[in-house]
Parts: structure tokens; sequence; C-alpha cells
């Protein structure tokens, strides 16, 4: 039974109490929208602050592409509904990723391949870090509750990718060996296109086919692959745009039907002008090796096929593995529709 205290308001007796308030437990205090909005900066911080350099193996992971958008997007649906009323769960995180995407991209923090790579799971996760915040809000007002979360939750809402991202770094996945296969048949002599697959100098930005890779993503196209003799052994030194520069180390060499290298980077200009986390000799991607097959068809025709072999490390191996097939795939479909035009043209 409720009584009356000395102010006419309702005293409620002791054994009808919660027993957190009997055993002296206080309630955790309410999480404003200024709290909200300190939590989700210092979730942005240290994202930001790993991304620069400790976040490595993780990157492709569960903590980075689903549980840390997942939490932004709870944290700015918070503090959204607070100031968007029931459309707050909608409009803060999208407006949230709208600002954020962009100003990374053009402050160079990240390449626009790695942008539209993860571009997808952050607007999934984040979408649906959102609508959970909405509905524990709806709950909570069903309940006759006033639907703010408590600090208590927000702050585990912080450190859940923290904790799920370390624990994917301390035990990082294996590595997987993939590989790129195209072709293409050209209506040319064998002696016509071997040259061309040994060295293609001078390719004009003009040449080639229009890719998502090159016209989209932002990766340079090819300007040149020539063979050169370093330290007695066959190279061809490839330029990509004007920055970029790698060699592939011949390891196979059969004249008029077949060449295979080994790819080396000795410089940083391949991520340096594309986007660091895709270093073609780093932590999460290698770049192995490749090399070109010729196959006379018979009635002057040939058949020239380009594979490229890469390893990679990633607990989303399908969705890397489906992007290498886009961005590398590209580039082999572009350079092999150089040789055929200029292999055909020859012929003319």
């Amino acid at each position: 039974m409720v009584g009356q205290n000395g102010y006419g308001g309702s005293v409620t007796p002791p054994d009808q109490e919660p027993l957190s308030y009997r055993y002296g437990a206080q309630p955790s205090p309410r999480a404003g929208s200024g709290f909200l909005l300190a939590m989700l900066a210092l979730l942005l911080g240290a994202i930001l602050l790993l991304n620069s350099g400790t976040l490595e193996t993780s990157y492709s992971g569960f903590a980075f592409m689903g549980i840390i958008p997942f939490a932004v997007g709870g944290l700015a649906a918070g503090a959204g509904l607070r100031v968007y009323s029931t459309y707050g769960c909608i409009i803060a995180p999208l407006l949230m990723f709208a600002i954020i995407f962009p100003l990374m991209h053009y402050t160079g923090a990240e390449g626009l391949i790695c942008i539209l790579m993860v571009l997808p799971f952050w607007l999934a996760a984040g979408l649906g870090g959102a609508l959970a915040t909405w509905l524990i809000h709806r709950r909570a007002l069903r309940r006759g509750k006033d639907g703010d979360a408590t600090r208590l939750q927000v702050m585990g809402l912080v450190a859940l990718p923290f904790a799920v991202l370390y624990a994917e770094e301390a035990s990082p996945p294996q590595w997987q060996e993939r590989s790129v296969v195209r072709s293409i048949e050209i209506a040319a002599a064998p002696q016509a296109v071997w040259p061309l697959l040994v060295s293609i100098p001078g390719i004009t930005p003009s040449e080639g086919i229009a890719t998502f890779t090159h016209d989209l993503a932002g990766i340079p196209r090819p300007a040149e692959a020539r063979l050169v003799t370093r330290n007695g052994q066959l190279v061809r030194a490839a330029r990509w745009g004007s920055d970029i520069r790698f060699e592939e180390r011949v390891t196979r060499l059969e004249p008029g039907r077949e060449i295979g290298w080994d790819f080396a980077f000795p410089d940083t200009s391949v991520q340096d002008y594309t986007d660091r986390h895709i270093a073609p000799d780093g932590p999460m991607l290698k770049i192995d090796r490749g090399g070109y097959r010729l196959e006379p068809l018979g009635d002057g025709r040939v058949r020239i096929t380009l594979t490229t072999t890469y390893r990679m490390r990633s607990r989303l191996g399908w969705y890397c593995e489906l992007w290498g097939e886009r961005l590398i795939g590209d580039v082999e479909d572009n350079v092999l529709a150089i040789i055929k035009t200029r292999a055909e043209g020859k012929e003319s």
C-alpha cells in the first residue's frame, strides 16, 4: 500500500521497491543527446585513429564491416530521435554517412575503392543499428518509460565493436589464393601478337575500353610495359598513369607461346596513388604472379589468355573475391583490348 509523505506525495513501501533500490543501487543516468553525441564522436575518433595504422587484417572483418557501423547508426539514431522525433532513426545515420565518406575521400584519408567496397555494408549495418535503437525506444515508450537509453547501454554499444575488433586482430584469418583469368581472340598471326605480350610501350589514354575500375573507381590506366634486363634477370617494367610503377620479374618464357612472371613492388606508388588499404604486398593482399598464354586457333587467329593470381586474408573472402574479379578483371580486359587493337591494326 502506498502512503503519503509530509509533502502530499506518495511513498512506496520498502517491500514494494525494486530490489536494486533496496540494496543501494541506483538506476543508470539517462543518456541525453549531449552524451550520445559525445560517445558518437569518441567512437568515430577511435575509428580514425585505428584506421591510421594499426587496423590491418581486421579492415575487412566483421567488426569493421558490420559491428562498428551498427554502433555508429545506433548512436546517431539515438541522438536523432531526440532531435527529429521518429524520423531520426533514418535521417541521422544517412546524414552522418553522407558527411563522413566524402570527407574521408577528399581529405585523402580513404581512397575511392575502399569507400565503394565498405559502403554497402556500412549503409545496411548503420540502418540496422538505427532500426534497433528505434525499436528499443518504441518498446520503452509502450512500457510507460520515456524511451531514453541509459549511459551504461550506450557505453556498451561503444565498447562492443572494439572488443570484436581486437578479437579478430588476435586471430587473423588464413591466406586464400585466387586467380582472375580473361581471354580474347585476335584476328592476327602469332608473330604479330607475341611482341605485344613481351613489351607494349607508349599506351595512350585513349586506347583500351571503358571500365568501372579505370573510369569510375579511379585506377590509372596502363601506360607501358617494357622488357628489360636487371641483374641478369628479365623484367617487364610496368607503369600505370604517370606515377604508379611495379615490376613483373619473368619466371618462365617460351617464345611465341607463353610468358610468366612474379610481381614485385619496389616502392609504395601503387597504394600512394590508389588506396593504402589495397597495398599489393601488404598484410591483407599480395598480388603474386601472372602471365600470358598464346594459342593459335588457325584461320589467322589466336587466343590470348591473361592470368593474375593473388592472395588475400579476410573473414569476408567471398565479398573480396567479387571485388578482385571486378577490379583485376577490368584491368586485364583493358590490356587485352589494347593488344587486340594494336595487333589487328598491324595485320590490316
